[in-house]
């Protein structure tokens, strides 16, 4: 049976999302050990963001539990993140690059926060 690009988007989503939540966790460490004056105002931001990665984590926790999608693992390489997963019962496998990852979870944090990518330098 295959797998629709829905199911594949999720699952995608769903092994990446950990990562944004670590790169905003420490960039939130560093602006705090910075002498910044308003990084309150950006720890507050990044909070905010984390708050609603996690609500993105639990619905899609939800799709791959109401569509019998089970993430049975993933393994990190010094190359890529493989991950191992099910649909209805049928085993898949995805590799995604570090390279990808990157340039996934860049994409999702302009998303949260509302930034046109063509403008980043």
């Amino acid at each position: 049976m295959r797998q629709t690009h829905e199911e594949l988007e999720a699952v995608k989503r769903y092994v990446e999302l950990p990562y944004l939540m670590t790169i905003i966790e420490n960039d939130k460490k560093k602006i705090a050990d910075s002498d910044m004056r308003m990084k309150s105002v950006y720890i507050n931001h990044l909070d905010e963001i984390q708050g609603k990665v996690t609500a993105e984590i639990y619905k899609i926790k939800n799709y791959l539990k109401n569509n019998n999608i089970k993430i049975i693992e993933a393994v990190k390489t010094t190359d890529s993140l493989n991950v191992e997963y099910s649909i209805r019962g049928y085993i898949h496998k995805m590799v995604l690059l570090w390279s990808k990852v990157k340039v996934d979870v860049t994409l999702i944090l302009t998303e949260y926060l509302r930034v046109d990518i063509a403008q980043l330098k």
